[in-house]
């Protein structure tokens, strides 16, 4: 999700579901203020699922900048070439999200969660 998609979201009823544990922070002012004005705008949705929405938003732009490095020659794709198993930061976030996601799913009663990412991040050589 972009944050430009979010005016949409908030249009709709939200059907996302939250972890058992409350997390809980301080915002900076000028933060808390732009917060404020978008709770004004869109009454209809909780600051807590703004904030949420925000940070979904900037966690996908930032996953999307994470670097990724060719490592072991997975396949070959008949449009892009030789596909391999991206290896770097942006690997290592799936793989810790995966684990997370898997802890919180079963502190939700979920034993038999899958992952959040089902399948391997593929590159090619340039790391594309």
């Amino acid at each position: 999700m972009k944050a430009s998609d979010l005016v949409n979201v908030w249009a709709s009823p939200d059907n996302s579901r939250l972890t058992a544990k409350q997390t809980s922070f301080r915002l900076h002012v000028h933060v808390a203020a732009k917060l404020a004005a978008l709770s004004q705008m869109y009454p209809q949705k909780t600051k807590t699922q703004m904030v949420g929405d925000l940070l979904s938003a900037a966690l996908a732009d930032l996953e999307s900048g994470l670097p990724s490095f060719p490592g072991k020659h997975f396949t070959d794709d008949e449009d892009q070439g030789p596909l391999y198993e991206a290896t770097g930061p942006a690997e290592q976030f799936r793989t810790l999200t995966n684990k997370h996601y898997i802890e919180l799913e079963t502190e939700l009663g979920n034993v038999t969660s899958m992952p959040f990412y089902a399948e391997n991040l593929l590159i090619t050589k340039d790391g594309k």
